[in-house]
């Protein structure tokens, strides 16, 4: 379900989706035409600027200058510190490609390193530490590897739990957790290798499959 009429859900994601579009590109080519280290802090205002343009402003608090500069004990202080506690668990991972990696023999450091992104309390991503980071979590991860990672925020939430009855509920706060993060990435890997890697690339030829595939999630929560 989440794949069928792949192209013309791309074609309508890309019509209304073009400044999703045009930062997560500068973010690929800085991860892998520059050959970034993702955890490297030159690296992290490019997931700064993902996480605006991708629809976290709001829970990262208020002011670019503490959005972005890790001196000013912000958002950009937090989630640096986040990106050094998970180094150790996801440097194995971090150029890895979905459809050839083993999920199941890595789903302890991916929850790990989700938990850690997403968690509320003291240092915590969300401007209000008393609520969890969770959709944040997941955009955080797949611009660290574009090529390992998918997003999921309540769109993707509906098309898995329509598409592979995941336990998702069917509201704003559908019930995101880390086993159930892993289970969509895996989901993600059966649906494109039994679509066909090489035709699955050839519907966005330059664009990560994680990406394309995130592209259909939304568009098929969407209903388009």
């Amino acid at each position: 379900m989440i794949l069928k009429n792949a192209t013309r859900k791309l074609a309508r994601y890309n019509e209304v989706g073009l400044h999703y579009n045009l930062v997560a590109n500068q973010i690929y080519e800085k991860r892998f035409v520059d050959d970034t280290d993702p955890f490297d802090t030159s690296f992290l205002r490019y997931i700064i600027a993902g996480l605006i343009s991708f629809d976290m402003r709001r829970m990262m608090g208020k002011g670019l200058v503490a959005k972005y500069e890790i001196e000013a004990g912000g958002f950009a202080s937090r989630l640096n510190s986040k990106l050094q506690e998970i180094r150790p668990l996801l440097d194995p991972l971090i150029n890895l490609n979905l459809t050839q990696t083993n999920l199941q023999q890595n789903s302890h450091a991916i929850e790990t390193a989700y938990n850690t992104l997403s968690a509320k309390g003291n240092g915590a991503l969300h401007e209000n530490q008393t609520k969890f980071f969770h959709v944040g979590a997941t955009k955080i991860l797949h611009f660290l590897n574009p090529k390992l990672f998918i997003i999921v925020d309540s769109n993707a939430a509906r098309a898995f739990r329509s598409a592979h009855n995941l336990p998702f509920k069917n509201t704003t706060q559908p019930g995101y957790s880390a086993p159930l993060y892993v289970k969509c990435v895996e989901h993600a890997q059966k649906d494109i290798l039994m679509y066909g890697l090489e035709q699955f690339q050839a519907l966005e030829p330059s664009v990560p499959i994680t990406r394309i595939y995130d592209k259909l999630t939304f568009a098929t929560g969407s209903e388009w």
